[in-house]
Order: C-alpha cells, then structure tokens, then sequence
C-alpha cells in the first residue's frame, strides 16, 4: 500500500515491536516456536501437542514482521500538534485501517518518548534458559529478579474494545491523552480485521474487537502502573483491563503455559460504588489446566 495518512508514518516493526498487541490478534499458527519455548506434551496417541501458550508464542514472532502507522510528536510543532493529531485521526481511525491493506497496528508515541527497546533479548533468552534447567521455582518474582539486569521493564495495560464508533472514539481518547504526556509512553492499536490469518482471538463471529496497548515504562513500579490504571478510568473507561509485563511475552508466558503463571499480573474490574477500578493482584496466583487427551 503506497498511500500514507495525513500526520502520519508508515513504519516497519523494530525490535520495540516484537510484541504486537501481545499475539492477542494473531492467527494460530501451524508452527512451532523456538526450542526451550514450552515442554510439548504427547496425546494419548503418541503425537506431539502445541500448546495454546506455544502457539501465541509463534503468533507473537510472526505478526513482529508487520508494517504499522505511527504519529510521533516529535515531528510537530507545538501549535501544529492538535490540527495534525486530527488529520491523523481522520484517516488512520481503528475501524477503517484494514489488515488487508497490510497494515498490522497503529501507534502514537508521547512528547517524552524514547525508543528503548526490550532490552537484551539475547542474554536474557540465554538466563532464561538457565532458570528452567535451574528447576528453581519459577514464578513472577522469579521473572522480575530476570527482567530487571536485562531491563526488559516495559508493561501493557490491554483493552478490548468493539469495532466501529466505540475503538474509534476511545482511540481518540488514549491518543490524545498519549501525545500531551498525561497516559503511559505510547499507546497502540490493532486494525479492522478483514483477513483471515488476522482474525482477532478475541472476537466472537458476531461482534468484532480490536486490541489497545497502553504501555507503561516499568512493570516493577507498581505505583506508576497504577497511576496509569486511574488515568484510564478517568478517561471514561468501565469494561475489565489487563496488565501485563512485556518480558511475559519474549519469554513465551501466554495463556496456558506450562509453569501456571496469569499472564495479566493486574486485572482491574470497573465498581460502580467506588467510581473506581477494583484491582486484583494475581502475581502470587497460578492457574491448573486440565488436558483432555480424547
């Protein structure tokens, strides 16, 4: 697709990127990840099963190569910023870009951003590796104490909202909020999708979601991801929302891994008596999954 929106850059995914709205909206893919990813299980019969947290994890790589559209403050003046957010807005909005048009997210950075990346990836994987063989217990702590020498401390807080008026008008909200510095460091969006390798995990076939990221800069300062919670809330946010660390994601933690660990460490549900989000902290809780071999 040749065409670039107004206030807008077309732009590859680096290796910032490499966990697109967290393989929330990637297909499932017929492939293995990487050795050392996930214990494969055998069925009854013998074959080898992909587990669901294996296969996000191969999502999570694949989508990583996808073109996106991004507004960066920083190439705006001051008094040019609302009139070319606005022209951006109008031509990149959540529920007209579509996947086909091979457009895979659609991000806006704040006024204080910087392209930190996800940390050393390399020395990180290689310690991760070690732990498993360590047989220590392996749970968010564990993660955390693994996290932090590799400043791998970025963090998510995901909603999931229906496609249409609804994500367009709330994108608008997280984006604008974003760019003036006043929500987390950027924020991203999936597109509409209309292909089948990009059908969201989430969408049902009658009612169609997109996937918004608020990132937030460090996931062991819980009082800033916290802070950011609020924001969100002021905003005029009420359904559930989830945070997640983006370490979970370079080391494969998905749903259904095979240590029991929630990928979202913060859920936060909307209470209407206390006009606020009633936070649950699941860094010490694990999950059991049952296996049907029939």
């Amino acid at each position: 697709m040749d065409k670039k929106p107004a206030g807008s850059t077309r732009a590859s995914n680096s290796e910032e990127e490499e966990d697109p709205i967290e393989a929330l909206t990637g297909n499932l893919s017929n492939f293995l990840p990487p050795s050392g990813a996930a214990v494969h299980n055998r069925t009854a019969r013998g074959r080898f099963r992909v587990t669901k947290a294996e296969r996000l994890f191969a999502d999570s790589k694949k989508s990583g190569t996808e073109d996106g559209l991004q507004f960066d403050t920083a190439n705006f003046a001051e008094d040019e910023l609302d009139e070319m957010l606005e022209k951006f807005f109008e031509t990149s909005a959540p529920s007209k870009v579509k996947r086909s048009e091979g457009i895979g997210w659609i991000r806006v950075v704040s006024a204080s951003y910087k392209e930190e990346g996800l940390g050393n990836l390399e020395d990180l994987e290689a310690d991760w590796k070690k732990l498993q063989r360590s047989r220590q217990n392996i749970d968010f702590n564990a993660i955390k104490q693994l996290a932090i020498p590799h400043k791998c401390l970025g963090g998510i807080w995901l909603l999931f909202l229906d496609t249409g008026e609804e994500i367009d008008n709330a994108w608008e909200k997280i984006a604008r909020a974003t760019v003036r510095d006043k929500l987390g460091t950027h924020a991203k969006v999936t597109p509409r999708e209309d292909t089948k390798e990009g059908k969201a995990l989430y969408a049902t076939a009658s009612q169609e979601q997109h996937v918004v990221s608020v990132y937030t800069k460090d996931f062991t300062d819980k009082e800033d991801v916290m802070k950011v919670e609020a924001k969100l809330r002021k905003l005029g946010f009420r359904g559930r929302i989830v945070f997640k660390p983006r370490v979970y994601s370079s080391l494969g933690i998905y749903s259904e891994n095979q240590w029991g660990l929630r990928p979202g460490i913060y859920t936060s549900n909307w209470d209407p008596r206390k006009l606020a989000g009633n936070i649950r902290d699941c860094t010490k809780s694990r999950v059991t999954y049952m296996i049907n071999d029939q």
